[in-house]
């Protein structure tokens, strides 16, 4: 007859061989090698959220977060975007959960054509359940948060027989705007103004929190675009590359579009800084079951400063799988680093920062 105790070490070590078994596709990228599991831990406030709490992936945005063009094809390939990847081996936000949660849902998986917004001429988001809670829709803008993806994501959870809405803890990643601002240059259209971009975010975050308790969002800041032109010059094969969609932001790429540039990155600047703005209030709220954080990876970033291997080939404008992975590194560090020393900008060479038992989500 095994003692209690022998049994519980037998169980724990049966559980911890199932867990690794899972793993495999993942530490075969080797990102996560030098990581341990977490022991299990059950929170019943944000303040202490530790990574192998969560349950839910979740995100919302426009074509970065649905992985368009990263493998040279107007493709949206999801199951490798930086925020909710969940192709086995890819580095992603959401693999970097299931190494310490490996029974987290909602993330994406595979590659399909493209569904493109324009405007208000809006394809519904598709119900492939490889999309999971990804709300993401390429051409996407700040007013489609509000108007479709909040709809999509509530949708999806409530209808969900394995997610529990209201027990659950929750991740959920926005980022959101270049669009709007592409938009407005290609068809010269009055740019956003800040205060609506603001307005639609507290619109969003609002019905976030009331009706998907226990939710961490991250707010992930744009990149300053227009310096995809700058770094497209030190690639000769972005010389004849067409950019057919304005989702590709085709009039940053004119000659003597210097000023529109400027605009761009400047109002690009303006929302970033509302982003913060409303992340204060939240913060101010101190909830004990929602919170919203900057992820300011992107804020200090040049794009024109990193390896030309950073976008894609395909339009040489949204970042490549290259790029969303040092993407998803970035957010993954950012999330388990005090306000205080979170990094401002984005390195291609960074490493994942591996947890311990006593690692926050930080709020903070």
């Amino acid at each position: 007859m095994y003692s209690t105790s022998s049994s519980k070490t037998t169980t724990t070590i049966l559980n911890a061989w199932i867990a690794c078994l899972l793993l495999l596709p993942i530490l075969s990228m080797g990102q996560f090698t030098n990581c341990s599991a977490l022991l299990p831990h059950n929170t019943t406030t944000i303040m202490s959220l530790y990574p192998n709490d969560i349950k839910i992936m979740m995100a919302m945005g426009d074509s970065i977060t649905t992985g368009f063009g990263v493998q040279n094809a107007i493709n949206e390939s999801r199951g490798i975007a930086f925020s909710m990847g969940g192709d086995a081996g890819s580095i992603t936000l959401s693999n970097f959960i299931k190494f310490f949660s490996p029974s987290v849902l909602g993330y994406s998986v595979g590659n399909y054509p493209a569904e493109v917004c324009y405007g208000t001429n809006c394809p519904a988001l598709r119900s492939h359940n490889e999309d999971g809670n990804n709300a993401a829709k390429s051409g996407a803008m700040v007013f489609d948060m509000v108007s479709r993806q909040i709809n999509y994501l509530t949708r999806q959870i409530n209808q969900n027989p394995f997610m529990n809405v209201q027990e659950d803890w929750k991740v959920l990643t926005i980022m959101i705007g270049a669009n709007d601002l592409c938009a407005s240059c290609t068809f010269d259209l009055p740019f956003l103004e800040a205060d609506e971009y603001e307005n639609n975010l507290m619109g969003t975050l609002e019905r976030i929190r009331t009706s998907l308790p226990r939710t961490f969002v991250n707010l992930v800041p744009g990149f300053n675009i227009s310096q995809a032109y700058d770094l497209s010059l030190r690639n000769p094969s972005c010389a004849n590359v067409s950019r057919p969609l304005y989702i590709s932001c085709d009039c940053l790429f004119k000659a003597g579009a210097g000023r529109i540039r400027e605009l761009i990155d400047s109002r690009m600047s303006l929302f970033n800084q509302r982003a913060v703005k409303v992340a204060t209030y939240y913060q101010r709220k101190a909830y004990d079951n929602f919170a919203v954080v900057v992820q300011p990876f992107a804020t200090n970033t040049h794009i024109s400063d990193l390896p030309s291997r950073f976008l894609s080939p395909l339009d040489c404008f949204h970042p490549s799988k290259a790029g969303h992975e040092a993407m998803a590194i970035a957010l993954c560090n950012s999330m388990l680093t005090p306000a205080a020393t979170k990094k401002t900008t984005l390195s291609m060479t960074d490493k994942p920062i591996c947890p311990t038992q006593n690692t926050l989500l930080y709020t903070y």
